[in-house]
This record gives C-alpha cells, sequence and structure tokens, in this order.
C-alpha cells in the first residue's frame, strides 16, 4: 500500500513551517555532484560481481506486445515456471502482510518464492518472506510490536534547520542490525546461492531515478562490508522523505566517484517484478497489498494543510494502482498468472501509516492470518478492472446501483 501521510504534530507541523521558510529565503543543503545526463539517462551495468542477465520486465513485456500487435503469438520465455512475490510498502500496515504471509505458511500452500520483491516496509517484509518459513515468528514479532520510537526519533527544529530530515533513523538502524544478525546473513547467502533472489528498490533522492538492488549478490559479493552494505540499502528503502535523511552511497561510474543519496522508492516505484533471468511462462506472480487499494473515504471537510496531505497520499495510492496494472500486463505477457491480494475495504482502521497502535497491529497482522488460513481470497485483475468495477460517465445527476 502507499505510504499515507502522517499527521503532524504541533511541533513537526512548526518545523515543516520553519522549513518552507528557509526554502524561500534561499537556504540550501550541501551541493551533491551528480553524473551528467547523458550517464544517468543510460543503463547502469555491473563491472564485477553478478553476471546475472536481469532483463527488465517492462522492456520484454513492451517487446512481446509489439510482437501481438503485429497479429502473431507473443514469444514467452519457457523454462522451470517461477514463483514470484512483489510486497507493496505501507508502515504499519506490513502488520497485514506479515500476517498474511505467516498464515499461508500455517495453511501449508505457502511456495518457496524464486524471487522476492519488496518497496519501503515492504522490503523489510521481502527479507523475511525471502528467508523463509523460518523467520516467520520475527517478522510476526518484528510487525506486531513496533512503536514509532523502534522507527523515528524526532528532531523536527534541527532536521528544519539542515534540511536532512525532521527525524533520524538510527533506531531503525539498529532494529535492522539486530534482525539481520549474523546468523540471518548465513542464511541470506544460503538462499542466494540456491538460486533464489531478492530485490527491493530505493531512489536517488538527487537525480530522481528508482535504483534495483539485489541484496543476495551483495551479500556474496565477497566485500568485507557486504552485511553492512545490505542492512544500508534496507535502510535506505524504508526512509520516508522529509521524516528521515537519505542514505549516502559512494559509486563509481565509467572511473568517476559519486555520491548518491537514496530513501524510499515509494513515490515513484510501489509494486515491481523482476527475477535473474527473466519470467517464464507458467509463473505465478503474487502481489500482497499491505493496505487498502483506495483511501477510506472522509466525512468531513478539511483544512489546507490536511487537504495537502490527503493528496499525496490520493496521488501515490493512484501511483500504486497504476503499477497494478504494469505488473498485470507484465505478468499476462510472460504467460504468467497474476494474483493480487489487500486488506479488505470494510475493514476499520487508523489511515496514517506511521501511527503505530499495538493493539492495532495485532488486528491487522490476525486479518492477515486469518485471510491465509482459510484460503487467501486472491483476485486476478488489477482493481478497477473487473466485471461491476467499470467508471460510467455520468449524464446528470440521478443515478442507480447494479
Amino acid at each position: 500500500m502507499p505510504t499515507t501521510i502522517p499527521r503532524p504534530a504541533p511541533a513537526v507541523l512548526a518545523a515543516v513551517v520553519l522549513a518552507a521558510v528557509a526554502g524561500l529565503v534561499g537556504c540550501r543543503g550541501k551541493p551533491v555532484v551528480n553524473p551528467p545526463p547523458a550517464v544517468v539517462d543510460r543503463p547502469w551495468f555491473n563491472r564485477s560481481g553478478q553476471t546475472d542477465p536481469y532483463p527488465d520486465p517492462a522492456v520484454v513485456s513492451a517487446a512481446q506486445l509489439d510482437v501481438v500487435r503485429q497479429g502473431l503469438p507473443s514469444p514467452m520465455q519457457a523454462g522451470r515456471p517461477l514463483k514470484v512475490l512483489a510486497v507493496s510498502g505501507g508502515g504499519k500496515f506490513g502488520a497485514y502482510t506479515a500476517g498474511l504471509l505467516t498464515g499461508w505458511t500455517a495453511a501449508g500452500t505457502r511456495p518457496d518464492f524464486d524471487a522476492v520483491t519488496g518497496i519501503s516496509s515492504g522490503a523489510l517484509i521481502a527479507t523475511y518472506a525471502y528467508l523463509g518459513p523460518k523467520y516467520d515468528g520475527k517478522m510476526a514479532a518484528a510487525f506486531t510490536n513496533l512503536s514509532r520510537q523502534d522507527v523515528f526519533q524526532f528532531r523536527p527544529v534541527r532536521g528544519a534547520i539542515r534540511g536532512d530530515g525532521l527525524a533520524t533513523a538510527e533506531p531503525l538502524a539498529e532494529l535492522i542490525a539486530r534482525e539481520l544478525d549474523p546468523a540471518a546473513m548465513e542464511d541470506f547467502r544460503a538462499a542466494h546461492r540456491c538460486g533464489r533472489r531478492l530485490f527491493v528498490a530505493t531512489i536517488n533522492v538527487t537525480t530522481h531515478r528508482p535504483a534495483i538492488w539485489d541484496l543476495g549478490a551483495i551479500a556474496c559479493s565477497g566485500r568485507p562490508d557486504a552485511d553492512a552494505l545490505v542492512r544500508k540499502v534496507l535502510l535506505a528503502a524504508c526512509s520516508i522523505p522529509v521524516y528521515s535523511p537519505p542514505v549516502p552511497f559512494e559509486v563509481e561510474v565509467d572511473g568517476v566517484r559519486y555520491t548518491e543519496l537514496h530513501a524510499d522508492a515509494g513515490g515513484v516505484v510501489q509494486a515491481f517484478i523482476r527475477t535473474a533471468n527473466g519470467l517464464t511462462a507458467g509463473s505465478d506472480v503474487y502481489v500482497i497489498t499491505a493496505g487498502k487499494v483506495w483511501r477510506d473515504p472522509i466525512d468531513k471537510t478539511t483544512r489546507t494543510l490536511a487537504t495537502v496531505g490527503l493528496s499525496i497520499s490520493n496521488a501515490l495510492h493512484a501511483i500504486y494502482r497504476a503499477e497494478l496494472y504494469r505488473v498485470h500486463a507484465e505478468a499476462t505477457a510472460a504467460g504468467a498468472t497474476f494474483n493480487l491480494v489487500a486488506l479488505p475495504a470494510e475493514v476499520e482502521v487508523n489511515p496514517q501509516s506511521v501511527a503505530f497502535d499495538k493493539d492495532e497491529l495485532r488486528m491487522l497482522y490476525g486479518v492477515g492470518y486469518g485471510s491465509a488460513v482459510g484460503g487467501i481470497p486472491w483476485r486476478h485483475t488489477p482493481p478497477g478492472a473487473a466485471h461491476g468495477e467499470e467508471t460510467v460517465p455520468r449524464t446528470g445527476l440521478d443515478f442507480v446501483t447494479r
């Protein structure tokens, strides 16, 4: 589920106003030297280490659909069918995803995933899913006992003045380090060596381009800082812009060194497919929405600042629904089955994604667990595409429902 902008506390609101004023009078952060546009616009290939081809499903599906447009059968990739899991972000709504995965294990029908992808908090859940059912207990404990203090330590005035975030993500970094201890990292490497893959996305906040990281390949790279780099990428994937400072990475492109700043990619990517060698015909793509695909209605007129937050949240939800169409198209073009599940619309919940209440977290976990144990209600079309979900143009103000 897209990240919902939380309702700001008075101190945070004051800091936002201070930051806006600072921007108006010309305060700026440290200058960042980006690669030139000609370099940014081209794909960057790994110079060493992993040699997997990593075909981009968007490029592949576009080529396949172009063949279909010419009246020819779509060329589908032969090979063993894969089980691919894509996990959306959503902050506290990850408790629902954690419950669903754990219930799926209890039902005895959860597959061994060949590839797992994750965005934002979904990157952490994707990591547990990649490591397998052995880590269900840790995942459940982590996502049913979260508090805001486990994720952020607010410093609104300092953050507004420095311009690098209203909070520090040090508590989250410590949480990731505890969860991905040396034993977990050994299991991480073992999973990658078995041919399984974990991909998470971040955004470069200065070039506005997404980056996809193969965390298993990094873990198995032999770099002395491999484990630390895996944790650092996960921290960046969960670092919400404005709230948390972006995470710096030193990279080298064509022999030139640059410093990239990466953060939560939810503003540009909400769900995605990626495998090591492409998506084969007969594969199953499972997309778990950590929340609802439409915002709950509101029953009062909102003030200006609240309207801004709602507009941003609505835009993120719209991006997510569009992403589901893209993932559905990629799966269909490849001859794979598209499977989608989301938090039921009737579940009453505080929409603020970083409002961590343990009773609510456990409720969300229970909803996911119960849904999976009873048989996950997968749908096979993106939102709005099933019969009975169409939007009919209005010709007046008098309507009936069917």
